[in-house]
């Protein structure tokens, strides 16, 4: 009923689904038709710099219309520079290609084709043996940070038992930074009153070196047999897709990243934590979830570990899924599913998961239990989806 009665605003073929959506989209319209006034993008040269104006941030624009006249000019720009590059072409060159026999010619090309391929294979391997090692290297320091801990409490241990006296408070007055000094006076004269209003949660020591690199740092997720065994990140909802192109240290990288969806806290509040990855056909990132439509595979290899930057936990995997991303007329979005709010809204989204598990069976899950879902692509439709929803098992 919620769906049918909520408003919908169009402006040719955009629909939005918020009246301040709507409102960019006008400014957006308007913008684009005052470019189109002072500017005629069918003169050499407008598309160019229309387009590099934009990738610039020079203008600006905030709907999916400003997306799409984007694309626009980048078809102008690709139009160009085919007519450039066609009429440019050397007419010495082409002599020699005539005076080349149809055998020359076509094993020519071919050879051009293999090197360019290999070029393109060797380019690809770089690149995903050094993503390999970046994320060898982030497992490496969290295990280096897990030994230093337990060696730090080895040794505060022993202390402890060589020397029985009260602990050393720090004072203010031999604190050189003021701003710190200022903290604990402050930390004094209130008595404890941060105590009583309550703490925020405490990173697990482990993944506190990985934390101070990048504070979107989430978590650690790793699933045995599928070579998944990735930082999770959390950008900020203002930039919520941020990781889908970009890797731990901020930088742009095609796989991407693992990611948890903006709208989760990792207090473990909420009743579905959603968790994002591309389906590389290298097998990086989510690229292996597919395995788990072979059901034998589903059988053997059911665990998944989650480890928030708060708590461990392990999940069972309760099922595999197939869906649309984006269908309206199926009516259930898996990936909105974050708080059910009573168990009537949680049976219905068990009633449409069942309905979306490719293993058959009945779902093993009731209100109250925390649920961990992950999704990639999945070109088995159109805009296709792929994925897992976990139960969290019982510590």
């Amino acid at each position: 009923m919620d769906a049918i009665m909520r408003r919908v605003y169009c402006i040719g073929k955009f629909q939005f689904d918020s009246y301040d959506k709507y409102r960019e989209a006008l400014d957006d319209v308007e913008k684009i038709r005052s470019i189109s006034k002072k500017m005629d993008i069918n003169e050499p040269g407008v598309a160019q710099k229309l387009y590099s104006l934009v990738r610039e941030g020079k203008i600006v624009f905030k709907s999916v219309i400003g997306d799409d006249y984007l694309l626009y000019l980048s078809d102008m720009v690709a139009e160009d520079y085919k007519a450039l590059s066609g009429a440019s072409f050397p007419d010495s060159l082409m002599r020699r290609l005539r005076k080349l026999s149809f055998g020359q010619v076509f094993g020519a090309i071919c050879m051009a084709g293999a090197v360019v391929c290999f070029l393109v294979f060797l380019g690809s391997e770089f690149h995903d043996r050094q993503k390999a090692r970046e994320l060898e290297e982030l497992k490496n320091e969290q295990e280096i940070s897990v030994a230093s801990d337990w060696i730090s409490a080895r040794l505060l241990e022993s202390l402890q038992k060589d020397k029985e006296e009260e602990p050393v408070r720090a004072q203010t007055g031999t604190v050189d930074n003021e701003i710190h000094a200022a903290m604990l006076q402050e930390e004094e004269a209130g008595g404890g009153a941060a105590e009583e209003g309550g703490q925020e949660p405490t990173i697990l020591p482990e993944y506190e070196e990985l934390y101070s690199q990048n504070a979107d740092f989430a978590g650690w997720l790793t699933i045995e047999g599928t070579g998944i065994d990735y930082p999770v990140l959390q950008a900020v909802p203002e930039s919520s897709d941020f990781y889908l192109d970009h890797d731990f240290y901020g930088a742009e990288d095609i796989n991407g990243s693992i990611f948890l969806d903006s709208r989760n806290r990792i207090d473990g509040e909420d009743d579905n934590l959603i968790v994002y990855g591309h389906n590389m056909k290298s097998g990086l990132m989510f690229g292996n979830l597919k395995l788990y439509l072979d059901k034998a595979f589903w059988q053997a290899h059911k665990t998944i570990t989650f480890n928030t930057i708060y708590e461990k936990a392990e999940y069972e995997i309760i099922a595999v899924c197939l869906s649309k991303a984006g269908g309206e007329e199926e009516g259930f979005h898996y990936y909105d599913f974050i708080e059910a709010g009573n168990k009537k809204a949680f049976r219905r989204y068990i009633r449409n998961i069942k309905e979306l598990n490719v293993m058959g069976g009945e779902i093993d899950a009731s209100y109250g239990d925390r649920l961990l879902t992950l999704s990639t692509c999945n070109n088995y439709t159109e805009d296709g989806r792929l994925f897992l929803v976990a139960k969290k098992c019982a510590p």
